[in-house]
C-alpha cells in the first residue's frame, strides 16, 4: 500500500511533511536514513558509513539473550558475520533480563550500556521496543557526558511499538514509567524478511500501539481546547492519515506475512515515531489508553510478574477509552454541571494519589513520584476555569470535533481480529484480571501530569463505577 507520507522516500519524504502545520522549525532530516527491504540486512556496513561510522573503530551491537530467526537462520550470529564479512569491528553487548526473563529499560540497564562506548564507536541496537530504548538513551547520556555524538544504527526486529524513530526513551523511575528525553538513530533499517519472521504476537502488538491514536488524538484536543496544552497541531493526525482504514485494507495481507504489508506496517510504527517526536511530546499517541497500560505494568512490576506485550495491551485499553469517549458524548448534558463541584481540592487529591498508589507500592515512592506530577495538572485544572465554562457552552461544537477524532470502539475489534490479535486481556500473555484491568481504568488519571479524558470524568464527578461495567464486556473476557 502506499502512504501519503512515505518515510522510505528519503529527502523527498521530509521536505513533504516539512509543509504540514506543526512541524518543527529546524529540524531538517533528524533521521538520515529509513530503509525498508527485501535484504536489508546485507547493507548494514553500508548504512554505518552513510552516518559517518568508521570501520577501524569498534560498533557495539546492543541486543539481549531472546533468539530471534531469519529466513530458517538465527538473526544474531548472522548480522556479525555480515558486518565480520564487511571488515567492521562488530562487538556485541548483551543486556541482561530481571527475574521475570525480561529486559526492562530502567537506568541500571541503561547504564551498563553506556559503560561500555567508546569514543569514535559506532552502536547498532538490534531487537525491538525495549533494546532500541536502552541503547538510544545510553548513547544520548553518553553525548551528554562527553560531549561526542556516535553514529547509532536501530535494526528493528519486531513491526511491534512505535520506539524506533522516537527521541524519547519511556523508563521506569522509582518504579513509575516516566518518558525521557533522549535522541534520534541516524538511521533506521527494516529488513523485511526479518520482521516477517518476528513472532506474530509482536507483529500484531504493533498493529494494537498505534490503535492508540483513537484516544489519543481526541485526548490532545480536549487538553487542547480546555486550555492544559497549548501544544497541539494537526501534525500527527495528517502524518498518520486515517489508520483504521489502512488497516482493515491490509490486515489480510499483515496476517500471512507478506513482505509488502510488513514494508507497510514499519512505515506507520515509524511514522508514529516521527508524530511523538515532531510534536516535541508523546501526547499525539499516548494518553488515556496508555496510562491504563502503564498502571497494568506497574501491577506486574509490583508482584514481579512479566510484562505482557505493550501493543497489545494498549490496543485493549484502546478500547476501553473509545468506549468511555461514547458514552460522554453520548451522555454528557453541559446544563446539569456543577461548576463549583469540579475543582477539587489539593488535599483531597493528594491523598488520594498517595493512598491509591500504596496499593501497588507500600514504601510509598510511587505514589509520591505521581503525586509530584499530578499536582501540575490539578493546579492547571483550577487555573483554566474559564477554558472549561467556554467548553461546556460550545458543547455541541467541540463534541463533533472529538467524534471525529475517535471511533467506536467495535471497530477496533475489527481491526484486531483481521490481524488475529488478542481481543480480550485475558487471552494476553500473562493475562490480566478483571480486578487489575479495572483498578488501572480508574485509577490512571492520578499517574501523570497530562490531561485525559479519565481526568475529565473525574473533575465531572462522572459515575465511573457505572462506567467500568458499561465498558468492560468489550474487553474483559
Amino acid at each position: 500500500m502506499r502512504l501519503k507520507y512515505d518515510p522510505g522516500d528519503g529527502p523527498t519524504f521530509w521536505e513533504q511533511i516539512a509543509h504540514i502545520p506543526g512541524y518543527p522549525s529546524g529540524e531538517r532530516m533528524p533521521i538520515r536514513l529509513m530503509r525498508f527491504e527485501p535484504g536489508a540486512l546485507f547493507k548494514l556496513g553500508e548504512v554505518l558509513r552513510e552516518v559517518g561510522a568508521d570501520p577501524t573503530q569498534p560498533v557495539f551491537i546492543v541486543t539481549d539473550p531472546t533468539p530471534m530467526q531469519r529466513s530458517g537462520e538465527s538473526l544474531k550470529p548472522l548480522v556479525l558475520d555480515v558486518l565480520s564479512n564487511d571488515s567492521w569491528q562488530a562487538q556485541p553487548v548483551e543486556v541482561t533480563p530481571d527475574e521475570t526473563g525480561q529486559v526492562h529499560t530502567d537506568m541500571p540497564r541503561i547504564q551498563a550500556v553506556k559503560s561500555r562506548l567508546e569514543h569514535k564507536s559506532a552502536v547498532i541496537a538490534l531487537g525491538s521496543g525495549t533494546i532500541c530504548d536502552i541503547t538510544k538513551h545510553a548513547c544520548y547520556l553518553y553525548e551528554q557526558e562527553t560531549g561526542k555524538k556516535l553514529p547509532f544504527v536501530v535494526y528493528q526486529t519486531a513491526n511491534s511499538v512505535s520506539a524506533y524513530t522516537s527521541n524519547m526513551a519511556p523508563t521506569f523511575v522509582e518504579g513509575v514509567k516516566r518518558t525521557l528525553p533522549s535522541r534520534y538513530p541516524d538511521a533506521l533499517v527494516c529488513d523485511l524478511e526479518t520482521l516477517r519472521d518476528a513472532p506474530r504476537e509482536m507483529t500484531a502488538a504493533g498493529v494494537g500501539d498505534l490503535l492508540a491514536a483513537f484516544v489519543s488524538f481526541p485526548d490532545w484536543v480536549l487538553a487542547n481546547r480546555l486550555g492544559l496544552d497549548p501544544g497541539y497541531s494537526p501534525l500527527a493526525q495528517e502524518l498518520m492519515g486515517p489508520l483504521d482504514e489502512i488497516f482493515l485494507a491490509v490486515a489480510p495481507a499483515i496476517r500471512s506475512g507478506s513482505l509488502d504489508s510488513m514494508a507497510t506496517l514499519a512505515k506507520l510504527i515509524a511514522l508514529g515515531g516521527l508524530a511523538m517526536s515532531l510534536s516535541h511530546a508523546t501526547t499525539p499517541m499516548s494518553a488515556y489508553e496508555h496510562v491504563i497500560s502503564h498502571i497494568l505494568d506497574l501491577l506486574a512490576e509490583s508482584h514481579n510478574r512479566p510484562l505482557t506485550q505493550h501493543g497489545s495491551q494498549v490496543a485493549l485499553a484502546s478500547i476501553l477509552g473509545t468506549a468511555a469517549y461514547q458514552h460522554l458524548l453520548d451522555e454528557l448534558e453541559p446544563e446539569e454541571i456543577n461548576l463549583e463541584n469540579c475543582y477539587p481540592a489539593p488535599e483531597q487529591m493528594q491523598a488520594l494519589v498517595r493512598e491509591t498508589f500504596l496499593q501497588v507500592d507500600p514504601t510509598g515512592k510511587a505514589g509520591e513520584e505521581c503525586w509530584n506530577d499530578y499536582r501540575q495538572k490539578l493546579e492547571a485544572w483550577h487555573a483554566h476555569k474559564t477554558e472549561f465554562d467556554s467548553f461546556l457552552k460550545n458543547w455541541g461544537s467541540y463534541r463533533g470535533q472529538l467524534k471525529e477524532l475517535t471511533c467506536p470502539p467495535e471497530r477496533l475489534i475489527t481491526i484486531l481480529r483481521a490481524v488475529q490479535a488478542p481481543e480480550t486481556f485475558g487471552e494476553l500473555q500473562p493475562p490480566q484480571s478483571e480486578d487489575d484491568v479495572k483498578f488501572a481504568f480508574l485509577t490512571a488519571p492520578l499517574m501523570r501530569k497530562r490531561f485525559t479524558l479519565g481526568d475529565l470524568l473525574i473533575f465531572l464527578q462522572w459515575d465511573r463505577e457505572k462506567l467500568w461495567q458499561q465498558v468492560k464486556g468489550l474487553a474483559i473476557s
